[in-house]
């Protein structure tokens, strides 16, 4: 089953004169173990593609479906969990919440799937190690470095 399938997806931004047609019958299918990379000029409409790719967005029309289950069809619930669960997102601006350090930060996403605080931060912890930067699981965001922060 593909990780990944974009079926005659449009998104449009705005409507009448002012409409942007960001993206125009995009259909994609990506397998697991696949490497895909987007390119193209600046508004060419890869951030449009990611974002729904990552389910942050919805297509105008087309169908956006993540291991089996169409993006569309479900609640913000269950799009949510989809979102924990299956789609992992680097984002530029790194999307750190200021005031957790980086442990609370890697933890925040497992206790909202329902892990309790103590496993979700041993995993986080775990996690941080793989990354080379357990030594900074105390630290906040703006005590590290941008590449740490990343990481």
């Amino acid at each position: 089953m593909p990780v990944l399938e974009l079926d005659d997806v449009h998104r449009t931004h705005g409507t009448g004169d002012t409409a942007v047609h960001a993206l125009q019958g995009v259909t994609l299918t990506i397998e697991p173990g696949e490497l895909v990379a987007v390119m193209g000029p600046s508004g060419s409409g890869k951030s449009t593609l990611l974002n729904l790719a990552g389910a942050l967005d919805r297509p105008t029309t087309g169908r956006v479906v993540i291991e089996g289950q169409e993006v569309t069809a479900l609640r913000p619930d269950a799009l949510a969990r989809l979102r924990r669960r299956s789609v992992g997102f680097v984002f530029q601006d790194f999307n750190l919440i200021s005031s957790l350090t980086a442990a609370e930060n890697v933890a925040l996403p497992l206790e909202l799937d329902g892990a309790r605080p103590r496993a979700a931060r041993r995993q986080a912890h775990a996690a941080l190690e793989e990354v080379g930067i357990r030594d900074l699981a105390d630290r906040f965001p703006d005590q590290r470095s941008g590449g740490q922060q990343q990481r």
